[in-house]
């Protein structure tokens, strides 16, 4: 009978021994169950175990679950119960010891689950300000504050970069750690360049995290990376536009009087040249030469002046224009009476002329009146006075001679011709001289016919550089050229997680892009503060930016804007807040339309979108890994336990809005789908996620991309395929359609 209880007893401690394995072994038996999509359950899991690099925690997990199982239930039993009390101390030890390691285990599993569900490192990065505008030689402060959500029993390791993109020049660089509850801040005073209005100078700041893997501390190790420019933007002050508004109008009035100048000196010349060999007053050529060097001398002082106010040089404007001011006025004053002297000199020879040739008039007359002797004598002396001094006035080259003699004829003239007036006789006086018949010829004045031009101020052009190669900044010329490039997020596979671990999944080709020439602005995240426009597009390069439809602007009671996150909405509340983005990054970019990379779900936003708001303002579209005909199967069955519920149910094959996108009107643009295969998801290929059929779309150039997929560690093609390191076709072939336009 006590053989007969022993056997029994022996066959209930195997069958306990086995269910304790068989429950040891349950928790990696649910995992190959749960997400294992095609294969027998049994050979799956035998492959698990026969992987031992994956599964090795699973053997140490069982067999120690296993040991626990068993000394808990021979702690329990009563007929071990009085052994274990006798060794009191022993068994408390070993409960704890494996309550220890049980916790221990736990812990560890959790925090894999935990990473593998995409709880990896992120790595956060704001500034106080992103757009800095700059007035004469001012200083602006910005701050950088970088912090990292992480494991808590990790730590990570970080590079920060600050670099003037414009030069091709770092600014700072440096190392520093960060644990879950650090954070880490750069301050930075950056000064203006003393660039013209309307030029801008672009900084980037970039930091990039990542943590080793320890014991507790799961990661994929690679590097969460966040980045913004910066844009440094000048411009004049209020005070200075007034003061440039008022210079110019001086420029301008001094301008006109320079001209003014100009004619009196040339009428000057002119007049004079007619004066030559015919009489001098003072020496007019010495005057003449001596203004006309100053006016080359204020001419080339008025355009120095002129260009102090086109480069906007106010310190230097402000003390020339006075002095520049001031000689004109002088130059002026000058000139015009110069030009005065020569005319009231000629006006007053013609009017000796006038005199002259009114004197021979009136001996003419007197010749032929009936005069007595007395007078006819007298007037045959006045005939010979007459000709010697006409013969004086045109030998004389002094004017004041020749006023003097000119003069002294008229008076004398004049008087006699009143005495004959008065004294007839009674026969006609003989003549004994005859008088000198030549007629003196005025001097008529010259106008100068110096024509006034228009004075243009040149505006000085605007200077963007991008790596030393400078140009005239864009403006609405280059609206239509290097259009950016929106980077679009897929599902959130956890949602749990923070909605910014959305942003990572293209850094690693937004990286290499940069090596290509273009500009990383970080990322874009809707908010409604008004922006100045265009400020990302000054700069003729292709600007790339992630941008997440999960964040949105909003207004609290109280007026105030904030942005928040939220990715539990549906694929067409995504759709809208995609098109602001569109609009968003077109008014920073001053260009016309976008080009959208897009993966996952963010391929089937980016169709909505077209579907709803239209093609007008995207170039192209290019897709990766997209379930453009919906997900079905285990996918569809989990995606709402851990993802966002409402837009797995619109990326269920059978959804309303599944049936939409493929069935509804959409405007055409041209769309590339990159379709990722390789993997076993039961009754055809796919990327591990999505099926071959579900990404083929018959309205777009469908590429296929071959890859492989892992199960044991969540390492899914459709994840991966967005890796250069990884698959650098499908970056390259990226970077072609990029560059095809």
């Amino acid at each position: 009978m006590k053989k007969s209880d022993d056997e029994g007893r022996g066959r209930i401690s195997i069958i306990k021994i086995l269910f304790l394995i068989a429950l040891g072994f349950l928790p990696s038996f649910l995992f190959v169950l749960l997400f294992f999509q095609s294969g027998s359950l049994i050979s799956n899991y035998i492959k698990f175990l026969s992987d031992f690099n994956s599964s090795w925690k699973a053997w140490l997990s069982a067999g120690i679950i296993s040991v626990f199982g068993y000394f808990v239930t021979a702690i329990i039993s009563k007929r071990h119960f009085k052994k274990v009390v006798k060794n009191k101390p022993l068994s408390i030890t070993l409960i704890f010891l494996l309550l220890a390691i049980l916790l221990l285990i736990s812990a560890q599993l959790y925090l894999y689950i935990n990473y593998a569900f995409r709880n990896d490192v992120l790595v956060r990065l704001s500034a106080n300000k992103e757009d800095i505008f700059f007035t004469n030689n001012s200083a602006e402060g910005i701050t950088f504050k970088m912090s990292a959500l992480m494991n808590p029993f990790c730590s990570v390791q970080c590079e920060y970069w600050f670099f003037d993109l414009s030069s091709g020049k770092g600014i700072d660089n440096g190392l520093f750690n960060l644990t879950s509850i650090s954070s880490k801040s750069k301050n930075y005073q950056i000064k203006s360049a003393g660039l013209v209005a309307g030029s801008q100078n672009i900084y980037r700041f970039e930091v990039s995290c990542k943590s080793q893997k320890t014991f507790l501390c799961y990661t994929s190790g690679r590097e969460s990376k966040r980045a913004v420019i910066i844009t440094l933007n000048y411009d004049l002050t209020e005070e200075d536009k007034q003061f440039k508004n008022d210079s110019k109008g001086k420029i301008i009035s001094m301008w006109n009087n320079l001209f003014l100048i100009q004619n009196f000196l040339n009428e000057t010349s002119l007049n004079f040249n007619l004066t030559n060999g015919t009489f001098f007053t003072e020496d007019f050529s010495a005057r003449i030469r001596s203004l006309s060097d100053e006016f080359v001398l204020l001419n080339s002082s008025l355009e120095e002046t002129k260009k102090l106010l086109e480069t906007n040089k106010f310190d230097l404007l402000m003390d020339e224009l006075p002095i520049t001011e001031n000689r004109t006025n002088i130059l002026y004053s000058e000139a015009e009476k110069l030009n005065s002297d020569i005319l009231f000199d000629i006006l007053s020879y013609n009017a000796l002329i006038y005199n002259i040739n009114f004197s021979r008039q009136l001996l003419t007359e007197i010749s032929l009146m009936n005069i007595n002797s007395s007078l006819c004598s007298g007037l045959n002396q006045l005939i010979l006075n007459f000709n010697n001094h006409t013969k004086e006035f045109e030998e004389t080259k002094s004017l004041s001679e020749k006023t003097n003699v000119g003069e002294s004829i008229f008076s004398n003239v004049s008087d006699f011709y009143v005495q004959a007036l008065a004294n007839s006789g009674d026969s006609a006086c003989l003549l004994t001289e005859a008088i000198n018949p030549k007629d003196f010829v005025k001097i008529v004045p010259i106008s100068s016919t110096v024509r006034l031009s228009e004075i243009s101020f040149e505006k000085q052009a605007s200077v963007c550089c991008f790596f030393g190669k400078c140009g005239k900044c864009c403006e609405n010329e280059c609206s239509n050229e290097n259009y950016p490039v929106i980077f679009l997020h897929g599902h959130n596979i956890n949602k749990a997680l923070p909605t910014d671990y959305s942003l990572d999944a293209f850094t690693q080709i937004k990286e290499k892009l940069t090596g290509e020439g273009y500009i990383d602005a970080g990322a874009a995240i809707l908010r409604s503060a008004e922006e100045q426009k265009g400020l990302w597009g000054k700069v003729n390069a292709t600007i790339i930016v992630t941008a997440s439809y999960f964040f949105d602007a909003y207004r609290t009671d109280n007026g105030e804007e904030t942005t928040i996150s939220s990715s539990s909405d549906n694929v067409d509340t995504y759709a809208i807040r995609l098109n602001r983005i569109v609009n968003l990054i077109k008014a920073r970019t001053n260009k016309d339309k976008v080009i959208i990379v897009a993966h996952s779900m963010g391929g089937v936003v980016t169709r909505r979108y077209l579907q709803l708001f239209g093609a007008s303002n995207v170039e192209k579209a290019i897709l990766v890994t997209v379930p453009n005909h919906g997900i079905d199967d285990k996918i569809r069955d989990y995606c709402g336990i851990i993802g966002p519920k409402e837009s797995c149910n619109d990326l269920d094959k059978n959804s309303i809005l599944m049936n939409r996108l493929n069935n509804d009107a959409t405007e055409s643009v041209p769309i590339y789908n990159l379709i990722g295969t390789g993997c076993d998801m039961g009754t055809e290929t796919g990327d591990g996620i999505v099926k071959n059929s579900s990404q083929y779309l018959e309205t777009a150039t469908n590429y296929y991309f071959n890859g492989k997929c892992n199960e044991l560690s969540f390492d899914y093609l459709h994840e991966s395929i967005i890796l250069p390191d990884e698959h650098p076709e499908v970056y390259e072939k990226i970077k072609e359609i990029l560059r095809n336009n």
